[in-house]
């Protein structure tokens, strides 16, 4: 099955499609064409593909298809068979493909076509929402709190600035400061934090190349995690003239550790956020499910 979301990367989607498909159609003889038509329709097109026995599913757009189309593949629990998992980059930010090097969908078809295969970690997670709890799975990065905050600030009220909007938001969400605590287990310690907000990685790239988790590998069955510890606008500003090149974790109110298992609570409750998707709230349980998904990358 190929998933298009012709809308990825303001029409990137559909040009790649019509760039690649006569290449498809002839190393691969039988394809199903599935187009993504709306927020969330990913995910019930993944689930129909895990439900009707599908061994491969590629996907072309950006990050936010393969979420869904994997939290679709896990909506009734783990697969009954193995299913591959190929993405071809068309969308915004194309951040997970970047830590195998790959930033161009003729890369990503090439790897796909030749059978280039990866086992890749697969991060669980469960958080609240309308006060139920919820189970998604992510491949790249969860953002929370401040990360959270501000695409939420982003998307309600900047959208129309364009790439200006984010940077926007960052000034306008750090006016109101840092006022929180959060108590964390790692790996069965406990740790609490002050004024934070933190990044959960797999992968070492978000936002296109942001280099966020520097050290992070998406095969060793840990996160990393990136914590901002009181930071003010003067130090995000600083952080993040460093974060394309991965130097912003030697700032001093930044603190980096690795994990395979962590809880948070917050007081007050932070806002979340996965693979540029936003969830829900604290309290998270998160764990790692070592070499779970096979990707053709």
């Amino acid at each position: 099955m190929l998933v298009l979301n012709p809308q990825a990367g303001k029409g990137r989607g559909l040009k790649a499609f019509n760039a690649i498909r006569e290449l498809l159609g002839q190393r691969i003889k039988t394809m199903e064409v599935r187009v993504s038509e709306y927020a969330g329709h990913a995910f019930q097109i993944g689930r129909d593909a895990a439900n009707n026995g599908f061994e491969r599913i590629l996907s072309i757009g950006g990050d936010g298809t393969p979420f869904e189309i994997v939290n679709g593949l896990y909506a009734e629990g783990r697969p009954r068979q193995a299913i591959e998992l190929g993405m071809i980059p068309a969308g915004t930010g194309n951040s997970f493909l970047r830590d195998f090097s790959v930033s161009s969908w003729r890369q990503a078809v090439e790897n796909i076509l030749n059978g280039r295969r990866r086992q890749v970690d697969l991060v669980q997670i469960s958080y609240q929402r309308d006060h139920k709890e919820i189970k998604q799975y992510y491949l790249n990065i969860l953002g929370v709190g401040l990360i959270a905050d501000i695409l939420k600030l982003t998307n309600e009220k900047l959208k129309g600035f364009g790439s200006l909007g984010y940077s926007l938001a960052v000034l306008m969400r750090l006016a109101k400061g840092m006022n929180n605590r959060l108590r964390l287990t790692v790996d069965g310690e406990k740790l609490e934090l002050v004024d934070s907000a933190l990044v959960i990685s797999n992968s070492k790239f978000t936002g296109g190349g942001m280099k966020i988790a520097p050290m992070a590998d998406t095969q060793d069955g840990r996160v990393d995690v990136v914590v901002f510890q009181r930071v003010n606008r003067r130090d995000i500003l600083n952080i993040f003239s460093r974060v394309f090149k991965g130097t912003h974790i030697d700032h001093p109110k930044v603190k980096t550790f690795r994990a395979a298992a962590i809880t948070i609570d917050s007081c007050p409750q932070e806002l979340l956020m996965a693979d540029g998707e936003l969830l829900g709230w604290t309290p998270l349980h998160l764990k790692v499910l070592p070499g779970e998904l096979t990707v053709l990358a």
